[in-house]
């Protein structure tokens, strides 16, 4: 059997689905746990993994190294052990964004693909969110926000964990990262490898995305074909 051509990585969140509220809340809901009496700062979830933005939080509100070290992980712990405990009841609220059940059936059933997630979600709170809309199944793979804070960080470990997993090594444009957020093209073009931007994600405008020169944008992933061949366009 030949090796897979391609390596797919997806992002989640604003490109696969839609969680809702429920996330958000529970993760503030985290934070005020350990520090109850301090206003919540103003900072962006979008491309982040989930420490980082525990991090940037609490050193917005003027925290230093030690303390932040010492409760990141604490509040990413928090946060997922309240969002597994809401999510049976607050599942409808996730939703999937155009043509995401259509390609990833169709990557599914494509033996040069090998399908997985690169995302700053922790690796339970992400198969919380992906089991909420039945698409869990379709991730045997994957790097997660626990694997590195840094999202940047992130593509080197998925190519290092498919090569020790499969025994394949990927390299430059047989790796595809999809995401919504500058930050999924960057850390893609950190390593040189394929990416696709998809304008999905919130109040991110077109013209940001577009100006970190991904290889392909598309508005949503509704065009199965032109996604497709994009993925397994030689380069």
């Amino acid at each position: 059997m030949s090796p897979p051509k391609r390596l797919v990585l997806f992002d989640i969140d604003g490109t696969i689905l839609w969680g809702g509220p429920l996330w958000k809340e529970c993760f503030l809901g985290a934070i005020s746990h350990y520090f109850p009496d301090v206003n919540f700062p103003k900072v962006s979830f979008g491309g982040k993994t989930d420490i980082q933005i525990a991090r940037e939080m609490m050193d917005a509100m003027g925290f230093d190294d030690d303390q932040i070290n010492d409760h990141m992980h604490k509040v990413v712990d928090l946060y997922v052990e309240r969002a597994l405990a809401c999510a049976t009841t607050r599942a409808h609220e996730v939703t999937v964004l155009p043509g995401v059940r259509e390609l990833l059936d169709e990557l599914a059933a494509h033996p040069d693909i090998l399908l997985g997630l690169l995302t700053g979600n922790v690796k339970k709170g992400a198969h919380a969110k992906l089991s909420c809309v039945g698409l869990e199944e379709h991730f045997k793979f994957g790097v997660f926000g626990d694997d590195h804070w840094d999202r940047y960080k992130l593509p080197p470990i998925a190519v290092a964990r498919a090569h020790q997993m499969y025994g394949h090594h990927f390299e430059s444009k047989q790796i595809v990262i999809i995401g919504d957020t500058v930050h999924d093209v960057n850390c893609g073009k950190s390593i040189g490898v394929r990416t696709i931007a998809v304008g999905t994600g919130h109040k991110i405008p077109m013209e940001d995305l577009l100006a970190q020169n991904p290889d392909y944008y598309f508005k949503d992933l509704s065009a199965t074909f032109e996604v497709l061949q994009a993925i397994l366009e030689d380069i």
